[in-house]
């Protein structure tokens, strides 16, 4: 009874009469049809959907209302997440209207450098996403280095730190030498979790500090309170992008939901 686009064109006035004068939906691709199939019964190829597959189930829904092809392909792109870069889940997210990872997926493109983004996808992101990404990266470049250049207060000593001036100078260089140097390296900046992952590594070079207050300091350090803001600043902005750009569709009635209206 229904043909995909291509076919031969049925009998004037016969559509959908019978298997030989189909009906023709010329927006419905063969793999999407059989796609269509696949949400209806719950019967998978055994690998799975692709991920072309899985952007043809978001076409179909748009198109036809599918709100099952809807919930199974944001499942399915959700799961495999983190196989996808996170600037096309973006894309797909503006595209296809969906929240459910857009702010993840924006945090985690945050820690891409600008240079390494196609030209081309930087027109799909748009202008407003473009440019929140854009100010976020030379704003959080700023709090990095003045959290690399003022290291953490040591407010109080412990009891047996023997020489408080020497704990201090050389807590004040340890700090330069080495965690202003992993989130400032020019060549590989080091985020925030490498970079103390390495720091607590220097527990053997740390010079006239007294080893009760090396701890302490540390810490203080693992706590990432300055880095916590930043944290704050990307999900904020990310969540106010997801509320201004993306507006979910109204769920969509299925076939039996539609018939219990229809016959009330």
């Amino acid at each position: 009874m229904f043909a995909v686009g291509g076919q031969s064109r049925p009998i004037e006035g016969t559509d959908g009469s019978s298997d030989d004068h189909p009906i023709i939906i010329p927006e419905l691709s063969t793999n999407m049809f059989e796609l269509y199939l696949s949400v209806a019964y719950g019967s998978w190829k055994p690998e799975g959907p692709t991920h072309d597959d899985v952007i043809d189930l978001l076409r179909f829904s748009n198109k036809f209302m599918s709100q099952k092809a809807r919930d199974i392909a944001i499942h399915h792109l959700h799961e495999q997440r983190f196989r996808h870069k996170p600037y096309d889940l973006l894309a797909l997210c503006l595209e296809f209207s969906i929240t459910k990872f857009f702010v993840p997926a924006f945090q985690r493109l945050i820690e891409f450098r600008i240079r390494d983004i196609p030209g081309p996808m930087r027109k799909k992101l748009g202008f407003e996403v473009w440019n929140a990404f854009v100010d976020l990266k030379e704003l959080l470049d700023e709090h990095r280095r003045i959290v690399a250049c003022e290291e953490p207060p040591l407010i109080e000593h412990a009891a047996c730190c023997t020489d408080n001036t020497a704990c201090s100078i050389d807590w004040r260089q340890l700090w330069w030498n080495s965690m202003a140097r992993f989130l400032l390296d020019g060549r590989n900046p080091q985020v925030f979790r490498e970079a103390v992952d390495r720091f607590q590594e220097l527990g053997s070079e740390i010079g006239r500090m007294n080893p009760e207050c090396w701890k302490t300091l540390l810490q203080t350090v693992k706590k990432g309170t300055a880095f916590h803001l930043a944290y704050d600043l990307i999900e904020e902005t990310a969540q106010q992008l997801s509320a201004a750009l993306i507006t979910e569709p109204d769920q969509m009635l299925t076939r039996a939901e539609l018939d219990a209206f229809s016959s009330n």
